[in-house]
């Protein structure tokens, strides 16, 4: 659970980050040493992002970490295969579209109407199987 101080300008409260699971305090300290101009530069996005200093400086660091990953070749294919069905997507709904607008015309409904529903029921299941693929790959 986080907690919180008064801010240095008396203003919002400022949230710490939350103890370890159980109610552990971190045991490590780490030292650094900063230049004036830094160190009002990381206050200021603390203040900004409502953290004390060291929370934000963790959060920060941990966030480009994560960023810093390598890239999972699969989930680029995933993400590439979305991206296909998407425009599929989109194709079919054109294509409907059409395809109600000359059915309301002409009062009669297009043979490829049924093909054209069974195009996207594959779609949308191929988009689902990737999104559940997906899912399971993410952290």
């Amino acid at each position: 659970m986080a907690t919180s101080k008064q801010g240095s300008d008396g203003g919002e409260p400022l949230q710490r980050r939350a103890k370890l699971g159980g109610g552990r305090r971190r045991e490590r300290e780490l030292r650094i040493r900063v230049c004036d101009q830094e160190y009002e530069e990381f206050h200021e996005a603390a203040t900004r992002a409502g953290l004390a200093c060291s929370a934000f400086v963790v959060k920060t660091v941990r966030t480009a970490i994560r960023e810093q990953r390598p890239v999972d070749g699969a989930l680029v294919a995933l993400h590439a295969e979305l991206r296909r069905a998407s425009r599929q997507v989109n194709a079919v709904g054109v294509n409907l579209n059409q395809l109600v607008r000359h059915a309301n015309t002409y009062n009669e409904i297009p043979e490829s109407v049924e093909w054209l529903a069974a195009y996207c029921f594959q779609v949308v299941r191929r988009a689902e199987a990737v999104i559940v693929e997906l899912g399971r790959r993410l952290p």
